[in-house]
């Protein structure tokens, strides 16, 4: 079932690709270049770890499946599974209210720095690039390639 599911996106996306491909590049940048070769390389990645049994030689259990967690097959007792959702709640609404305070372009990377260091148990080498790498995005492909200009915050001012 999972195979027909990811032939069935890999339809979609060369399905995008062929159809965008002959049109002008900024109606083509978002919908081909961002979204359907990302797709398509990700959905033929996926068929390959189908075709090759990839999960077979990793950690799997007996009935094929993966378990992403103590948690997947219920070994994980309440108050643990209740710290973890007040934990990962506790990350939303605190990204939520920097982006508010100021603005998303300092707020996104400084949440995936401090995500991978404090919670993640990164490096700080890592965390850091991780950081950078946020950063660049939302510089490099939103505020430079797109034009597209993020709020400053209401500490800053709209």
């Amino acid at each position: 079932m999972t195979a027909n599911f990811t032939l069935f996106l890999l339809a979609i996306f060369l399905g995008a690709i062929w159809w965008g491909w002959d049109w002008p590049y900024i109606a083509k940048l978002m919908p081909v270049y961002v979204a359907a070769l990302p797709g398509m390389l990700l959905v033929l990645f996926q068929l390959y770890r189908d075709a090759s049994g990839w999960e077979k030689n990793g950690r799997a259990v007996a009935d094929g499946n993966i378990d992403m967690d103590e948690t997947h097959g219920g070994l994980a007792d309440k108050p643990l599974e209740r710290r973890r959702t007040v934990i990962f709640f506790a990350w939303f609404v605190g990204a939520a209210a920097s982006i508010w305070l100021v603005g998303i372009v300092i707020t996104l990377p400084l949440l995936v720095f401090l995500y991978a260091y404090v919670d993640g148990g990164e490096k700080l080498l890592t965390s850091l690039v991780m950081g950078g790498v946020a950063y660049g995005v939302i510089s490099g492909l939103f505020e430079y390639t797109l034009e597209m200009r993020w709020p400053a915050g209401s500490l800053f001012g709209y």
